[in-house]
C-alpha cells in the first residue's frame, strides 16, 4: 500500500521525536549512574523543539510531562543531593518556559500558515509557484488547475513549458524575474490540457528560496469583449464620419439656402423701412389735414347759429378726433414687437410712465422693490395707459399704488386705486379692441404689449370699491436684482 506525503511526513516526525526523548533519558540515566551532572540536561531541548514544532497546542503539556520526567530521574539517581536538586529544578523550569514560549511561537506560526493556505485555496485568482532555477511548478491551487484543465497532481513536479509552450516569452518573463523585481499585471499566453491558448493577467514575485510566487487570472473573455467593442467602435466611427460628411454636405446647403434667405430679409427689411417712412410721412400728413380740419370746424361753429348745422358740425369734429385716435394708435401698434425684448426695472419704467400725465391731485405710490421684469421695449406704455385709465375713468381717484407679490407661479405686479372701479360687465371687455371709451384703444394695446413676452393683465377689483388690475409675470421673466430703489410716492 502506497503511503500519501503527509503520512509519511507524520510518520517521520513522530520517530525522530520518540528516538530524540529516548535518548535524552538514556543519556540522563547513563550520566547520573556515573558522576557527570553537566552536559545530560542540554539533551532535552530537541525533543521538546521537535514536540512543540509538529504539535503546537501540545507544546506545554508535552514539556511540562519530559520535565517532570526529568526531576525524577534527578531526584531517585542522585539520592537526593540539593545541590542536584535545586541545580535540576531550575532546569526544570528552564525546560516549562522553552516549551511555553516556543509553542506560542509555533501555534501562531501555524495559524498565520493556516491563513495563508486557506488563501491560497480559496482565491477565485489561480495561484502557482515554481522553482526560479529549475522552472518546475511547486505548488498550484485548485482554481488555477481548473482554469488550465488539469489535477493539480497532473501539473506539480512539471516544467513550467508545460502551460507556458512559448520559449521567448518564457525566457523575458524569467529574466525579469532575475532582476529581481516583482512584476505586475503581465499579459501571458498559457496553454490549457487540451491546448486552447488563454490569456492571463499574471502578477509574480520572488521570495526567500528561490520560489516564484504567481498569481495569474484569466482575462481571455475580456479581451475578446475588448476586440469586439474596439470593432463596435471602430464601425461607430465609421458611420459617424459618414454621417458627418453628410451633415457637412447639408449644412453647406443650408449655409447657401440662409445666405438667401438673409438677403431676402434685408430687402424685406428694407421694402419694410421704406414702408414705415412712407407710412410715418402719411400718417403725419393727414394729422396735420386733420388738425385743419378740426380747426375749420371750430371755426365754423362759432360762425354758424342754425342748431341742426351746428349739430352737424360737432358730429364731423367728434368723428375727426376719433380718426385722429385711430391714426395715432396705429402708430403705437407699428412699433410694437419691432425691437427686441429687455429687462426692465419696475420702479423706474413707473416713474417715466407717469411723468409725461397731469395727475393733480393724485398720488402715486410705488413698492415693487428691485423688481425686474422682461418685456417689450414698449412697457413703460402699458403704465402708462393703466393710470390714464384710471385718471380719465376712475373720477373720485386720489391715489394709485402699484405694488407685487412672488408665488409659486411666478411674480404679480398690482396697480390699485380708489376710484369707482369696473363694472363686472366690463371687466374683460377693457382689454379687447372693440371697447373704448374716449381712451381709444389703451388697455387693449397694453395686453399686446405684455403678450410678447408671455404676460398677461386682467382686472380683478370690486365695482364702487377701485379698480385693481393684475399683472401675470411667469418664472423666468422676472428677476430680482440688488440695485438699490427707492420706495413710496413718486
Amino acid at each position: 500500500m502506497t503511503l500519501s506525503v503527509a503520512t509519511r511526513n507524520r510518520i517521520f516526525w513522530t520517530v525522530t521525536i520518540i528516538v530524540s526523548i529516548i535518548i535524552a533519558i538514556y543519556a540522563t540515566i547513563f550520566s547520573l549512574t556515573r558522576g557527570i551532572y553537566d552536559v545530560f540536561p542540554f539533551l532535552y531541548f530537541l525533543p521538546i523543539i521537535l514536540f512543540v514544532n509538529y504539535y503546537p497546542k501540545r507544546g506545554i503539556i508535552f514539556s511540562l510531562a519530559l520535565s517532570t520526567i526529568f526531576l525524577l530521574l534527578v531526584y531517585f539517581f542522585s539520592s537526593f543531593d540539593p545541590n542536584l536538586v535545586a541545580v535540576s529544578t531550575g532546569w526544570f523550569v528552564i525546560f516549562v518556559t522553552i516549551g511555553f514560549v516556543t509553542s506560542s511561537f509555533a501555534d501562531g506560526l501555524k495559524e498565520e500558515e493556516r491563513k495563508y493556505r486557506e488563501i491560497f485555496e480559496n482565491s477565485q485568482a489561480g495561484i502557482f509557484t515554481f522553482d526560479l532555477t529549475t522552472q518546475h511548478i511547486q505548488e498550484m491551487n485548485g482554481r488555477c488547475a481548473q482554469i488550465l484543465g488539469y489535477n493539480r497532481s497532473d501539473l506539480v513536479n512539471e516544467e513550467l513549458g508545460r502551460i507556458f509552450p512559448d520559449s521567448v516569452g518564457r525566457n523575458m518573463f524569467i529574466s525579469q524575474i532575475r532582476k529581481g523585481a516583482g512584476i505586475g499585471d503581465i499579459e501571458l499566453v498559457f496553454h490549457k490540457r487540451e491546448g486552447d491558448a488563454r490569456q492571463f493577467l499574471v502578477s509574480a514575485s520572488l521570495s526567500p528560496g528561490n520560489s516564484v510566487i504567481c498569481s495569474a487570472i484569466d482575462i481571455t473573455e475580456r479581451k475578446l469583449a475588448e476586440r469586439v467593442i474596439q470593432k463596435a467602435r471602430e464601425d461607430l466611427e465609421k458611420k459617424v464620419k459618414e454621417r458627418s460628411e453628410e451633415l457637412i454636405r447639408a449644412n453647406e446647403g443650408l449655409k447657401a439656402e440662409i445666405l438667401e434667405r438673409k438677403r431676402f430679409e434685408a430687402t424685406l427689411q428694407l421694402a419694410n423701412r421704406k414702408l414705415n417712412t412712407l407710412s410715418s410721412i402719411t400718417r403725419h400728413d393727414i394729422l396735420n389735414q386733420i388738425t385743419a380740419i378740426v380747426m375749420y370746424v371750430s371755426l365754423a361753429e362759432e360762425m354758424v347759429k342754425d342748431p341742426a348745422l351746428l349739430s352737424y358740425l360737432r358730429k364731423i369734429e367728434q368723428t375727426t378726433q376719433m380718426i385722429q385716435k385711430q391714426i395715432r394708435f396705429a402708430r403705437d401698434y407699428e412699433d410694437l414687437g419691432v425691437k427686441s425684448p429687455r429687462w426692465h426695472t419696475i420702479d423706474a419704467t413707473i416713474s417715466k410712465a407717469v411723468a409725461g400725465l397731469e395727475l393733480g391731485n393724485v398720488r402715486v405710490e410705488k413698492d415693487v422693490g428691485d423688481l425686474e421684469i422682461y418685456a417689450d421695449m414698449l412697457l413703460e406704455k402699458v403704465f402708462y395707459n393703466i393710470v390714464d385709465n384710471a385718471l380719465r375713468h376712475g373720477q373720485k381717484v386720489t391715489k394709485i399704488r402699484f405694488s407685487s407679490e412672488e408665488t409659486d407661479e411666478g411674480i404679480t405686479i398690482f396697480c390699485e386705486d380708489n376710484g369707482i372701479g369696473v363694472p363686472k360687465n366690463m371687466k374683460e371687455g377693457i382689454f379687447k379692441r372693440e371697447y373704448y371709451r374716449n381712451t381709444g384703444y389703451g388697455l387693449f394695446l397694453a395686453a399686446e404689449i405684455l403678450s410678447i413676452t408671455g404676460l398677461s393683465i386682467r382686472e380683478t377689483g370690486e365695482p364702487e370699491s377701485g379698480a385693481r388690475f393684475e399683472i401675470r409675470v411667469p418664472k423666468g421673466t422676472y428677476r430680482l436684482s440688488k440695485k438699490p430703489v427707492s420706495y413710496g410716492p413718486v
